[in-house]
């Protein structure tokens, strides 16, 4: 076994957390900008589904806020089926 002394350990231990940081604040990073992403085609899908019921004469129309957005953004396609199901309902 290679004799390595405690500065050497020392120095591995501190590469190995900076190599766990960075890759702890770019997944971080890829999740935020997936849930802006999916937010951002969310609001385009509701704005766009909005003007194909107001077509259609349907009084459904979802209003866009921080609620709508957040579910929009956390749960994607079944959040906005379920945002215009609940607008039908009411």
């Amino acid at each position: 076994m290679p004799n390595i002394d405690s500065s050497t350990i020392i120095w591995i231990a501190i590469a190995a957390l900076v190599l766990l940081g960075i890759l702890i604040v770019n997944n971080k990073a890829r999740r935020g900008l997936a849930f802006a992403a999916r937010a951002a085609l969310g609001i385009a899908a509701v704005f766009a589904i909005n003007a194909a019921f107001a077509g259609f004469g349907f009084a459904v129309s979802i209003g866009i806020n921080f609620l709508t957005i957040a579910v929009i953004a956390l749960l994607g396609l079944p959040g906005i089926a379920m945002l215009y199901s609940i607008g039908f309902i009411m």
